[in-house]
């Protein structure tokens, strides 16, 4: 018995001891990553879950920080060995960050009421209208190289903040991943089907980003282990009912 827990505890040890020095850190983001009943959960979360596995390295979940988006963009910027799961991928970002695993297709989009009549000829000449984003999300950074103003925006702190927010019509429109808005509809209990996908500003994909502090040959594993998990695992990245705009 005590051989057991003596071999046990060196394997826990020697699993801290091989695991790379990073602080994750993660918002809510659903189908991709969120939070339910206390323990986070979604298809990024699962990839990278496996990525550590198959390193034989320790992820310690309840050391991952649940945080809004704002602090979270803020705080992998400014501080070393700090990543993210997950963040959509652009040239700027890849200026900021060092991306890994990007597999994960998404769309972002403008998304009306279907009754709104807004057209997407309007955006830029309607300066009446209002836009719900949270500050630096790529919806947010797409609006302003569309040529949308600051003052146009009405900043929020997550996603099911601004589905609530363009449902109580305290917004026209908002800017966000398609996919993760029907999502966060569905969880705010509204019909997503009374939306639509007015605009796309980006097709791109997600991934995995960490301050550039982290060392490359860390994240040329991480890289290649999620790849891999992808590649084996397809269905770690499959997410069902209708998951986009029409």
């Amino acid at each position: 018995m005590w051989g057991s827990l003596f071999n046990t505890l060196i394997l826990s040890s020697g699993l801290h001891l091989m695991s790379p020095d990073i602080q994750w850190y993660t918002e809510e983001y659903p189908p991709f990553n969120y939070q339910s009943e206390g323990k986070l959960h979604g298809l990024a979360f699962n990839v990278l879950k496996s990525a550590y596995h198959d390193l034989g390295w320790f992820l310690d979940e309840s050391d991952i920080v649940l945080a809004p988006w704002p602090r979270v963009y803020k705080t992998i910027q400014q501080y070393e060995n700090k990543c993210v799961f997950s963040m959509v991928y652009t040239k700027p970002r890849a200026k900021l960050f060092n991306f890994v695993g990007l597999v994960i297709p998404n769309t972002i989009a403008v998304i009306a009421h279907k009754d709104s009549g807004v057209k997407a000829e309007q955006l830029t000449r309607d300066k009446s209208l209002t836009f719900g984003v949270v500050k630096n999300d790529i919806g947010h950074l797409s609006l302003l190289e569309y040529g949308i103003p600051e003052s146009q925006f009405v900043y929020l702190k997550t996603g099911l903040e601004l589905v609530r927010m363009i449902d109580y019509k305290r917004v026209d429109l908002i800017a966000y991943g398609d996919a993760i808005a029907r999502f966060q509809f569905k969880r705010a209990d509204i019909d997503p089907n009374n939306y639509r996908l007015l605009l796309p500003l980006v097709d791109s994909k997600l991934g995995y980003a960490c301050n550039k502090s982290v060392p490359k040959s860390v994240l040329q594993k991480l890289d290649k282990a999620i790849n891999s998990v992808v590649l084996s695992k397809p269905e770690l990245l499959r997410y069902h009912d209708s998951d986009s705009f029409e």
